[in-house]
């Protein structure tokens, strides 16, 4: 029976988990257990895979296990944008359309992520999640000329696709954030802004009468069968039908490990503001910007009045990060935050600091689909893990249920990924792009 070797390892630093209440997790696996199917991986793919295979399968019995306590894990680790539109992190404008042709690659991630959006909102809405769940758009900000260079390739891919979008001058970014950092921006009406963690705790809180959760439940060996058979600590789980909806985890479970590419980025979170220093910043309450070039800084103002600093990526082929690597990265942050608050909030400090894991293909190509005897995957998000998790995970569920939709026939023809050279080459050659388009960013970092 072949081994797990590496488990999520985070430690209990994510601004977005500690800035909530705090929530009693659900027991971890304590008995041997038969389930019609279980999803591996408690965030936005396997908790909106739960959610739609309970609706349609009432009669299953269905179990959702993961290593951590909901929320620890990537999924309330991100910049919580459940964006709608094409964001190639691997490119210098995001968009990859050169023409608004219907069938092109960027207008099926549009419908793809559009349909993520629906889904979270009719979830929201039924369980009344209070996730800071926020339909305003996002801002792509640009500091220096290459920034605005970007933006006009930008603005000349969503031209061809047909979307709309609001070019904002120098003006209009100190209004909106109250600083004069930003000369320019792109305002995309689409995006909706959430609290991940709070998102993904709600989700496993409302979870149907026929799933069970077991978190803190890592498996530790597993044979692909029929039935499946999964060990954990303190029981083991029988399956017919597997979900694998743990993204780079996936590559333990001996699923594309040649082509699947994990990194890690890091974010810092202040204390909340006080009013003093609310009407001192100025600009709108609460609002989100990310870079004109994807190796740049991602800055929030939440709706709880912090600020949060999104910047710095390393290889994370460890899958893990230690504490001088958070230190780094920190003041990496801390200077970013400077460049741009200084002048007006020089006091106000982090409060927490983290990373998390994505996963990535060299050909923004996804794991998607039947991929073995009753074995199914949705996994390798490319960075987006908000929407492309939450989308893949519910068409996942379709499918495993014989449901059938133009956008799920779509997605099961997505390109897969492509190949990778093993560590150390993989490991050089990201390093190496990491560091190409992090001098590009310059001081949009």
């Amino acid at each position: 029976m072949p081994k797990v070797n590496k488990l999520p390892q985070y430690p209990n630093d994510s601004g977005w988990v500690n800035s909530l209440a705090r929530r009693q997790p659900k027991p971890s696996l304590a008995k041997d257990i038969k389930v019609d199917a279980l999803i591996l991986g408690a965030g936005f793919a396997g908790l909106a895979a739960a959610h739609r295979l309970a609706e349609l399968k009432p009669d299953w019995h269905i179990a959702i296990v993961d290593a951590l306590a909901v929320g620890m894990a990537s999924a309330g680790r991100n910049s919580g944008f459940m964006i709608d539109l094409p964001h190639t992190l691997d490119s210098d404008s995001y968009t990859s359309s050169a023409a608004g042709a219907a069938d092109n690659a960027d207008q099926q991630v549009i419908d793809f992520n559009r349909n993520a959006i629906d889904y979270g909102r009719k979830l929201v809405q039924r369980y009344k999640l209070d996730c800071d769940w926020s339909e305003t758009g996002k801002v792509h900000a640009a500091a220096t000329a290459q920034g605005a260079k970007s933006h006009q390739a930008f603005m000349a891919g969503l031209d061809a696709l047909g979307e709309a979008y609001t070019e904002l001058n120098k003006e209009q970014m100190i209004a909106l954030t109250g600083i004069d950092y930003y000369h320019s921006g792109v305002h995309t009406p689409g995006t909706v802004a959430v609290q991940p963690a709070a998102f993904v705790r709600g989700l496993a809180d409302n979870l149907p009468a026929n799933v069970s959760l077991y978190e803190n439940t890592p498996v530790s060996d597993y044979q692909w069968g029929s039935p499946h058979v999964l060990k954990t600590p303190n029981g083991s789980i029988k399956a017919q039908q597997i979900l694998l909806c743990n993204n780079g985890f996936a590559a333990m479970f001996g699923v594309s490990k040649a082509s699947l590419l994990p990194l890690l980025l890091f974010a810092s979170m202040t204390r909340v503001m006080s009013a003093e220093e609310q009407a001192l910043l100025g600009g709108e309450a609460q609002w989100g910007l990310v870079p004109s070039h994807p190796a740049g800084a991602t800055i929030k103002r939440t709706a709880d009045q912090r600020l949060v600093v999104r910047t710095g990526i390393k290889s994370g082929h460890k899958m893990r990060y230690d504490a001088r690597t958070i230190a780094a990265m920190q003041r990496m942050q801390r200077e970013s935050y400077m460049r741009r608050f200084g002048s007006k909030l020089p006091e106000l400090e982090f409060e927490f600091s983290w990373g998390g894991l994505l996963c990535m293909s060299r050909n923004e190509g996804t794991v998607f689909g039947t991929i073995g005897s009753n074995l199914h995957a949705a996994i390798c998000q490319n960075g987006l893990g908000v929407a492309r998790g939450t989308s893949s995970g519910k068409l996942l569920a379709e499918h495993v249920a014989g449901h059938d939709s133009e956008l799920l026939r779509k997605h099961l023809r997505a390109p897969k990924p492509a190949w990778m050279p093993p560590h150390p080459i993989s490991t050089m050659g990201v390093a190496a792009n990491i560091w190409r388009h992090e001098s590009m960013a310059g001081a949009e970092a």
